[in-house]
């Protein structure tokens, strides 16, 4: 995990596009320095002047983005950029996994930091000119950054999240019951989401396991995964994964050839899959999937797959279908060699079609075969990696950590002996030609970004609390929004609400044992839940007239937490949850920081607990059921009248959300989702934390979304 106090160097990737020849990107390797919230790149590493440097604002954000391939280079990359103008962005990338996660996590802890002082604040030195760059770039900072205290390089006493978050559980479901050494971590984990799996099997150094049904005939292959150790770092395995070139025929018996249909983004493709043929007299299959890959900040990889419909049948192959499958490398802890080893899982659920899959599993033999043919490949990865006599996974990227010092840096940086500082945002800083064309604004100013992001109640804004003694009580059919509400379990696009025990969060005494406990009452009733659909995304719904908040206002006593999902699809969609509570919100409390707060601390804690009571493998594994810090990973926006709070969240806005839910639409209509809002507590002074509201929807349709004015 980052220290909150630490700082990160090394080589990185800039893509920046081609300025002559009209498209494509170029690769500038450059020396990358992030100290606090100060952010530099140099061309090299000891050189007297940065190419350019600057501070990480309020309106910066850093983006997982993914795999990408440029100039033939498999790249991971981030991206850098102002939520106010998403024109200026910087997009970095490195060769390992690894590496970027690491940086990922720094930027993400900087960013938690908060901005304390204006930079015009600062005491200034002489201008400095050396070439090209004069006193406007560096705002007049000092050079050597060793006689003036910035507060950007003063100890930070306020906590930060400060760690790499993906949606998903940092171990994964179905890791839990099998992997060796260790338990599952608990934290924020809904319980009775583990599926259970009965080991059938033991061959050639694998455990095949499959999924439990209360069925005793079946006609359909049941879930099935292949489990095994391999002695080589995680990142290893998954490169070898995502690899479909001449490597793969090494350890791959099933592999004929692939192409990529289609690349979504850094984290979604379509891809192409051809077999061997393997069986005489059959015809062999191919594949078109959508493949989803993720990260977690535990070192783990997950690989997802299902079958979708973008590559037409090919003469010659019977075209075969995975519901839902896909690999999960974690690492688990090195043996008494020191070598490090990975468990890898990779899980089936298939249809072999053609004629083989009408007769059963009963009276053919060949579905079997070929879905245990595609699992038994963990081995050929085990003896492939085995067989190597040199697999190093260093790449060009070298990084350590510095620390600060009480009151000024150790020496100023590790490249030059100095340390510049520089008051101007970093993606405002425009002056290097190799990076960017030099025909946007270059500066932006403070006072109307601080303006911004500072905000206070709006006015005219009055809390209305009440002591009523029927905390929870509330005339239920007045409040009706487009879906039902239905039962618990059963339901049919309906919306219910689960207990809040279903969930952990941290406890009084979080902070000395590190133990979560079960959630006791939510703070709020979930009252309504609408389901929405547009050209144009639908922002602060609860401010329409005819809301459903807008027409509770004549009620002083209540007070409402909207939370709108936006997810673009084949429309603009909004989810809308109509949170409410009578309980009296006390002044100074961490709700009420929350409400009246500004945007960065309110991005710092928002936060939710998933969880998938039922559903596929693939969705399961894919959402997770760890917290997720929404105002952390996604765009959000927030609006506050006097009688309610409406957060809107972009899900479109992370490459990975946009992966997970890419997933979710095709299973939705079989899908019940439990969902549960909260604000996390980072000092032991706001302990315990308390659920904002839980909601449960159950297979939503999409046909019945209705438009913004008929759904409020």
């Amino acid at each position: 995990m980052m220290d909150t106090n630490s700082s990160i160097e090394g080589y990185l990737f800039c893509i920046a596009p081609v300025r002559q020849g009209g498209g494509g990107n170029q690769l500038i390797q450059t020396f990358c320095v992030l100290s606090g919230r100060q952010f530099s790149q140099w061309r090299h590493k000891g050189d007297l002047v940065p190419l350019r440097s600057g501070v990480l604002d309020l309106d910066h954000h850093v983006e997982d983005t993914g795999r990408q391939i440029v100039d033939t280079k498999i790249l991971y990359t981030i991206r850098l950029y102002s939520i106010m103008d998403l024109t200026k962005e910087v997009l970095m990338g490195a060769e390992s996994a690894e590496e970027i996660a690491e940086w990922f996590k720094a930027f993400a802890c900087s960013l938690g930091k908060p901005l304390e002082i204006r930079p015009d604040t600062w005491p200034t030195s002489a201008s400095i000119q050396i070439g090209c760059f004069t006193e406007p770039l560096w705002g007049g900072s000092s050079p050597t950054g060793m006689d003036v205290e910035s507060p950007l390089i003063q100890r930070e006493k306020t906590r930060s999240y400060n760690s790499l978050v993906t949606i998903g559980p940092e171990t994964p479901l179905l890791s839990k019951d099998f992997s060796s050494g260790g338990t599952a971590d608990l934290q924020s984990v809904s319980p009775g989401v583990v599926p259970k799996w009965s080991l059938v099997r033991c061959e050639n150094g694998l455990r095949f396991f499959e999924e439990t049904s209360d069925f005793l005939f079946r006609y359909k292959l049941p879930v099935t995964k292949a489990v095994g150790v391999v002695k080589a770092p995680a990142d290893q395995i998954f490169n070898l994964i995502m690899d479909y070139g001449l490597e793969r025929h090494q350890w791959d018996h099933t592999f004929r050839s692939a192409s990529i249909v289609e690349t979504i983004d850094g984290h979604s493709d379509v891809l192409y899959l051809c077999l061997r043929q393997d069986w005489i007299w059959r015809r062999p299959r191919d594949f078109c999937l959508s493949r989803y890959w993720k990260r977690e900040d535990n070192g783990t990889y997950s690989v997802f797959y299902r079958s979708v419909s973008k590559m037409p049948l090919q003469p010659g192959y019977v075209r075969a279908y995975i519901r839902s499958g896909g690999y999960i490398v974690t690492p688990l802890k090195s043996g008494a060699s020191g070598k490090p080893r990975t468990l890898v899982e990779f899980v089936l659920e298939m249809n072999v079609a053609g004629w083989s899959s009408l007769f059963g599993i009963g009276l053919c033999t060949y579905p079997v075969h070929l879905r245990n043919s595609l699992l038994s490949v963990v081995a050929g990865i085990r003896e492939y990696v085995a067989a190597q006599r040199v697999k190093s996974s260093l790449t060009i990227v070298r990084r350590h950590s510095m620390e600060y010092m009480d009151n000024h840096m150790q020496q100023g940086n590790s490249n030059t002996g100095e340390t510049f500082v520089v008051s101007i945002p970093f993606l405002d800083n425009e002056e290097l030609d190799e990076f960017h064309d030099a025909n946007m604004d270059q500066l932006s100013e403070w006072s109307e970004v601080l303006s911004k992001y500072q905000n206070t109640s709006p006015a005219g804004c009055i809390m209305r609390t009440s002591s009523c003694p029927q905390h929870g009580i509330f005339d239920m059919p007045y409040f009706r929004g487009s879906v039902p509400r239905g039962p618990l379990d059963g339901g049919q696009h309906c919306f219910s609400e689960p207990e809040g025990s279903n969930f952990l969060v941290k406890g009084s005494n979080f902070f000395h044992t590190g133990s979560r406990v079960a959630a006791g009452e939510p703070l709020c009733k979930l009252v309504a839940v609408d389901w929405l659909k547009g050209k144009d995304r639908m922002d602060h719904v609860a401010g329409h007239p005819h809301s459903l908040v807008q027409k509770a206002s004549f009620n002083g006593e209540l007070f409402f937490f909207v939370i709108n999902l936006q997810v673009s699809y084949t429309l603009n969609y909004s989810l809308v949850f109509y949170f409410v509570t009578n309980e009296e919100i006390l002044e100074g409390s961490l709700l009420h920081q929350f409400i009246f707060g500004d945007d960065t601390f309110r991005n710092s804690r928002l936060s939710l607990i998933p969880a998938i009571p039922e559903g596929s493998w693939i969705i399961k594994q894919a959402v997770g059921s760890r917290a997720v810090p929404l105002g952390q990973i996604l765009d959000a926006s927030y609006h506050v009248g006097f009688n309610y709070i409406e957060i809107d969240l972009n899900l479109g806005s992370s490459g990975v959300v946009r992966g997970v839910m890419g997933l979710v639409f095709g299973y939705i209509s079989a899908l019940v989702v439990d969902m549960a809002f909260f604000i996390r507590c980072d000092v032991e002074e706001e302990l315990p934390e308390r659920l904002i509201g839980v909601g449960r929807l159950a297979r939503l349709q999409m046909d019945k979304a209705v438009p913004p004015l008929a759904g409020i």
